[in-house]
């Protein structure tokens, strides 16, 4: 009886190694990218609630911040950074409700309920800023502009 046959070969044991480094690598590339969220600023109206139909959206600058505004319903306003995730040029909304948010310089399209980046180079999402609707004005939590 040999004592070494249940011992795994190095070629079976170099080949283990490999295959759990691709599927550890595998799974990090996989991994959804987290969306980040602004934090630390003060609510700041940004339009009002009247210029901002349902389902229309735009770009504006609020206190010193770049931001889209997204209306998807009578009560519910999204507002994501406008500096875009792949290069920092300055993403737009289109006149066409159902288009998403477009980047001019590389064509990168973030979708406007989420602020996922959905098609060009960008991989992360928009950050997100908190929004409020408070005495007919929406409000969009930034920096504060001294």
């Amino acid at each position: 009886m040999n004592c070494c046959k249940s011992t795994p070969s190095r070629r079976t044991f170099i080949a283990a190694g490999g295959a759990t480094t691709a599927a550890v690598t595998l799974a990090a590339c996989s991994s959804a990218l987290q969306q980040e969220k602004f934090s630390d600023g003060v609510f700041t109206q940004a339009i009002e609630l009247t210029q901002l139909p349902p389902g229309s959206s735009m770009q504006l600058t609020v206190g010193g911040s770049q931001v889209l505004l997204y209306r998807e319903s009578e009560n519910t306003v999204h507002a994501y950074s406008a500096v875009c995730t792949h290069q920092g040029c300055i993403v737009g909304a289109s006149e066409d409700a159902s288009a998403p948010f477009v980047c001019p310089c590389h064509a990168s399209h973030f979708d406007k309920a989420t602020g996922e980046a959905t098609a060009g180079p960008a991989k992360t999402p928009l950050t997100r800023h908190e929004t409020a609707i408070e005495n007919g004005w929406i409000l969009v939590e930034v920096e504060e502009t001294h």
